[in-house]
């Protein structure tokens, strides 16, 4: 599910912003990217008891938003502060057609270091939150989730597997 949420939020940003955002794709953190570019990472995640085997999991996701501008800082801001507004107000409250709470921003900040700065770059990161409801489910499934986790797929978009590995799991 945690792929698939974060899939729909990167799917979302680019079929609603994809001009104004550039390249939008699903990663962590900006290191070594010198392109204006969005980011969509789910990073942390908290789990609660709701019933005897359900747990609602709140997943927190971050929008890295990565804005080059070479005039000036004044430039660079007013280029990105649209670009954020846009993100915040295209996740607000959605749910992607998915099984989640509503999208919900939680804060944002200015994240641009000193050598990025200097590189004519300014950075802002999204943190957003939603929540799904997990329940217990038989070993088989599990085998297959793991199954699937272990098929690499090298090029994006791409149904075929190019590597893959072999896991026996012991009985418990």
């Amino acid at each position: 599910m945690l792929d698939i949420i974060e899939q729909a939020i990167c799917d979302r940003i680019k079929f609603k912003l994809a001009d104004a955002a550039g390249k939008v794709d699903v990663q962590r953190g900006i290191e070594g990217i010198p392109v204006q570019a969005v980011y969509v990472s789910l990073e942390e995640g908290a789990f609660k008891r709701t019933t005897l085997d359900t747990f609602c999991a709140e997943v927190t996701g971050y929008v890295d938003i990565v804005f080059k501008g070479l005039q000036s800082e004044e430039q660079r801001r007013k280029g990105i502060l649209p670009i954020l507004e846009g993100i915040i107000l295209c996740l607000l409250q959605q749910k992607l057609g998915l099984k989640i709470d509503p999208i919900v921003p939680k804060s944002f900040r200015n994240t641009t270091s000193d050598e990025h700065k200097k590189a004519g770059l300014i950075i802002f990161t999204l943190q957003i939150i939603t929540k799904y409801y997990i329940t217990k489910v038989d070993d088989e499934k599990i085998t297959e989730l793991i199954t699937i986790g272990l098929n690499y797929y090298l090029k994006p978009g791409d149904d075929n597997a190019d590597a893959s590995d072999q896991l026996t799991l012991r009985e418990v």
